[in-house]
Parts: structure tokens; sequence; C-alpha cells
């Protein structure tokens, strides 16, 4: 039975010791490297006090980065530097930070890999186990589909496919066996860890039968961590950009407990960070509203499950003479959207009808200026910068702390 000090579900929301509970929530998927003895902890104390001022109570965090270290554009030091074999180091700092983490009166979303390179991800998994094909190709902005295509082969090519799973779900059963090596606790028995992710933005660019290949793989991963651990809830780390069939089908499995959605404005072509006209800024805001709707339809009418939005972000104003990837740069047009998507949000959790967001991303007090590595919110293969929220972000901040505060009511 799982214990009543963790988080559970109960029809279309979640609930923690018989009360509602909804999410506040931030990226902060660095914490892992942040937190080694070499990495830098007295930051990550201070950022971790400032996110629990805002009222953060749910950090979306990495466990799980493929090497090697040589690789361009990484999480490194790698948490598994080769198949199998793991970098103790890396371990003990996430280990540091789930023991901190109970301290601050928040949980943790663990994300055991990943689609895109940054961290290593399914690309490394194929790599390892297709030592003949040649480099993992960089997705570049003028061409992603062949990196896609590669990445994909982690669960659409028959040829590696078992070997891939072989490791992934050796990494998968590593972890949730793990014991804290500063708490004692197994991570599969911690109610500080809030959920397993299977990965950060599962996809696939094969069509329908692509669709159906992707379920299979969460079909076959969300038993592997529900047969070790009782205890937490799982989800895909889906993005939800595909529609509605799309979305059904990636969250269907009786093993995934809630559904993940991601909205990127900019990303996926809805939003200039470089155009002051209202006409810009209202495109994006009413997609993202809309897209809103969508997922929580799909998920607590058609599902009957609570979802979770667990990225979002805007960058800073980029029509000024400053960058926009400079700390200085106006935030107005993220501030506005930031007010309304989390006043969406709330309306939608009053009916029980969403259960939480968590923006992209904190860099606390890091800034680009910084020497490397900076461990900001934007990962690695991304300009620094682009979506990083500061600790001098003052008013971006007061409007999580007052989205915070009015979410507190509906828990009462």
């Amino acid at each position: 039975m799982s214990s009543p000090s963790f988080i559970r579900v109960s029809s279309t929301h979640f609930t923690w010791k018989d009360k509602p509970y909804f999410l506040v929530g931030a990226n902060y998927w660095q914490a892992m490297n942040l937190s080694m003895s070499t990495g830098n902890r007295t930051r990550v104390l201070q950022d971790l006090e400032k996110l629990k001022q805002m009222g953060i109570n749910n950090v979306r965090i990495m466990a799980g980065s493929e090497g090697p270290n040589e690789e361009p554009f990484r999480m490194k030091p790698a948490l598994m530097k080769e198949p199998k074999v793991y970098d103790e180091s890396v371990f003990e700092g996430l280990d540091w930070f789930l023991d901190q983490l109970s301290k601050f009166d928040m949980t943790a979303t663990m994300t055991l890999s990943n689609f895109w390179q940054w961290s290593g991800g399914f690309a490394q998994y194929v790599s390892w186990c297709d030592p003949t094909h040649p480099p993992i190709p960089y997705p570049t902005s003028s061409d992603f589909t062949t990196f896609e295509l590669f990445a994909s082969r982690f669960y659409s090519d028959p040829s590696i496919y078992p070997a891939c799973q072989s490791l992934y779900q050796h990494h998968v059963r590593t972890v949730l066996t793990r014991r804290n090596t500063f708490n004692g606790k197994l991570y599969k028995e911690d109610p500080v860890i809030f959920a397993w992710e299977l990965a950060n933005e599962p996809q696939i660019v094969l069509g329908d039968n692509g669709r159906k290949i992707v379920r299979t793989w969460i079909e076959e991963s969300a038993r592997v961590i529900k047969d070790l651990d009782a205890n937490h809830l799982v989800t895909t780390g889906a993005e939800g950009k595909n529609g509605k069939d799309w979305f059904l089908e990636m969250h269907e499995c009786s093993d995934i407990d809630y559904a993940s959605a991601h909205v990127w404005v900019e990303n996926w072509g809805y939003y200039d960070s470089n155009d002051p006209s209202t006409e810009n800024y209202t495109r994006a805001e009413n997609f993202m509203l809309n897209f809103i709707d969508n997922v929580s339809k799909w998920s607590t009418e058609e599902l009957g499950k609570p979802v979770y939005l667990a990225e979002y972000g805007l960058a800073r104003d980029g029509w000024l003479p400053v960058s926009k990837y400079s700390p200085s740069a106006p935030t107005i047009n993220r501030n506005k959207y930031y007010s309304s998507l989390m006043n969406k949000v709330l309306s939608l959790e009053k009916s029980r009808s969403f259960s939480g967001q968590a923006f992209w991303a904190y860099s606390g007090i890091a800034r680009p200026v910084d020497p490397p590595p900076q461990w900001l919110g934007d990962p690695p293969h991304e300009p620094a910068g682009w979506y990083s929220v500061y600790d001098a972000d003052e008013e971006t901040l007061q409007i999580i702390r007052t989205h915070s505060d009015e979410v507190k009511k509906l828990e009462e």
C-alpha cells in the first residue's frame, strides 16, 4: 500500500493527506550536477530558499544523463558515463539534492531520460546500441529531422530495440532502487519524489504507426516502474503538441497516472520575441489559452486523469537595444503571458480540471556572464538567457507568488 505521505490521484486531481493538492512548479533540471560536491551547493540552497519564498512546491529535475563527457552541448559530467556504468559523484549530487528538498517543503518530478541530446538521451542509447552508425547528428535550426529520425530509432528500429530498452530499463531500476547516501532512503520509498517521468518530450517522426510504437514503449516502461514502485506516480513527459489523438494515445495506459503537457509558443512558431506588436503577443496568448483548454478536456473528460503543464516559457522582450538574452532586458510580455497562463490554470483548478503548472526555467543567482558551467535554466545547446528566470526578476517572481497564494486557498 502507498503511504499517506505520498501524493496520490483522486479522479482528475491530486491529493495529499486526503486534501486537494495542486502543483506550483519550477524546472530546475540542472539540480543533479549543481548539487555535486564539486558543484555549487551554496547556490542550490539559495535557489531553493528563493523558490520556497515564491511558493514553489515542486521542481522538475533530470534523473538521468548519458555520456560520454566529450560530446558537445551536454550535461557534464553525465550520470551514466557508459552503458550501465555510473559516476558515483553525480549520483551523490542527486542524493544530496533530494535530501535537501524535504527541508524546503518541495517534491521532485524525476525525469529519467530525454528525447533531446542535451543530456545524452535517446540518441546516446542508439549510439551505444549501434556503434557502427556515424556520430549522432547534432540538431540545427535548419535540420532537426535528421536528428529526430536518429533519436527515434530508440524505439522504432527493431534491430536495436531490445538492446536500447535493456539499457533504459536497467537505468530505471538503478535509479528507483538507489539508496540515498545522505539519508538512507530508497528512492522508491522517498516521499520527496512526486513522480517519475519516462523521458523529457518522447516523440517520433513516423506518423500514425509511430504513435503506436511510442505507446508500446510507454506501456512497457511504465510497467517496469510500477512493478518496482507502488508509491509514486508515473507520467510520460510528453508535450501534447500533436493534437488529440496523439495526446490520448500517449496517456491512455493504465500505468500512466496523469497527463503531461508542455506549451512553447515561440519554438512552435506562434510568437516572435523580437516583434513588439499587440497582434504578435495576442496570437501567442490565444494559442496558449486554447492549448490549455484542450489538454484539460482531453485529460479530465476523456481520460479521467489529472493534467500537469510541466513546461512553458517566454523570452524577454527582444525589440529594444539590449539583447533579449541579457538579464537586464525587460519582461513586459513575459509577465503578461505568465499572468494569463496562471490565471487560466487557476480557473480550471477550481473545477478540478487542471492540477498545476511549472515554468521553464529557474536560473536563480546564476547569470550568463558567470564562468562556465553557469548551469542556467537554459540547457547547454540553447542561447544562454533565452528562457531563464532569475532571482532578480521580481515582477515575474511576484506573479508566481500571488498565484501560489491563490492555489493554497483551494487546498484548504
